[in-house]
């Protein structure tokens, strides 16, 4: 078990501008027995790592299996109890408001005692995190940023999994940003890939969903469809290669996906009201007298 990793931590961790802990101790041990009723001023959080046993909190005991994360909140009399033996690790920390709003008031959610323990059954990122901090070789995270960013994520990650798993995801979480990330997606592709002539089936194909899905994407996030989408971008891309390079009108077309010179500059002409050729001694002429 390499838990003690975590001796190299600073007593006090900082993620970003907003979240701070401070961390009082850290460690593992095998063969836990049953300990005294006892209560803290802080937070302790423990992986049951092996074996089985049962956590008392508040006169309630909760039967514990490997995988299981708890949560000791500060000022809860709890007891870990186990006749065979469990295996554990901790870290004991408490959050530090700096800065107030919305971490401020998560930190005082944390204290509610509503939920104590995560089954193993219920996958949480605490759990995640703990594992990799456990089973690392010693020479593979030597990285003291890295080894801070993995310690500060497990410590962040309580929120998610004590607060946030208990029905209280937030009503925009369902949907909106996963697709969201998807049309960003399609238009890095689109910009980074005008010379293909890009179909929405091929686009629709590259991001593994279905065309009727992307055009829904487009039509609900952006007020257009797929086309106007894609044209826009091809005219915008050439005007600025018409005022900021000397491509042929040829090299152009080909370079924004256009099919020939006269697909090119009828499109052109439509979008803006003048052909391409005109536009750019348009432009250009103040700079050459």
């Amino acid at each position: 078990m390499n838990i003690n990793h975590l001796h190299t931590i600073a007593p006090e961790l900082v993620f970003g501008t907003e979240a701070a802990f401070r961390v009082h101790y850290w460690g593992s041990i095998s063969d836990h027995r049953t300990h005294p009723l006892h209560k803290h001023s802080f937070f302790e959080c423990c992986c049951v790592t092996s074996g089985e046993g049962g956590y008392i909190e508040s006169g309630e005991r909760y039967p514990l299996y490997q995988g299981d994360i708890i949560l000791s909140r500060p000022d809860a009399w709890h007891q870990i109890e186990s006749a065979d033996g469990i295996g554990l690790a901790w870290v004991a920390f408490m959050p530090e408001d700096r800065t107030g709003g919305e971490w401020a008031r998560n930190c005082r959610r944390l204290t509610e005692p509503d939920r104590v323990v995560v089954p193993a059954a219920a996958p949480s990122l605490t759990a995640s995190l703990w594992q990799t901090l456990r089973t690392a070789e010693p020479d593979a995270i030597q990285n003291r940023t890295l080894l801070e960013s993995i310690a500060c994520s497990l410590l962040l990650s309580c929120f998610q999994t004590f607060l946030n798993d208990r029905g209280e995801q937030p009503k925009s979480a369902a949907s909106k940003p996963r697709e969201s990330v998807l049309l960003h997606k399609a238009r890095l592709f689109i910009r980074d890939n005008l010379s293909l002539r890009i179909k929405l089936q091929d686009l629709a194909e590259y991001l593994h969903i279905s065309e009727r899905h992307l055009s829904r994407l487009f039509n609900d996030e952006l007020g257009m469809n797929f086309s106007d989408y894609y044209r826009q971008v091809k005219i915008r891309t050439a005007t600025a290669l018409l005022e900021s390079t000397t491509y042929t009108l040829e090299q152009i077309a080909a370079n924004t996906g256009f099919y020939s010179v006269h697909h090119f500059a009828k499109s052109f002409k439509l979008a803006t009201g003048t052909p391409p050729g005109q536009w750019r001694k348009e432009r250009m002429a103040p700079a050459a007298r």
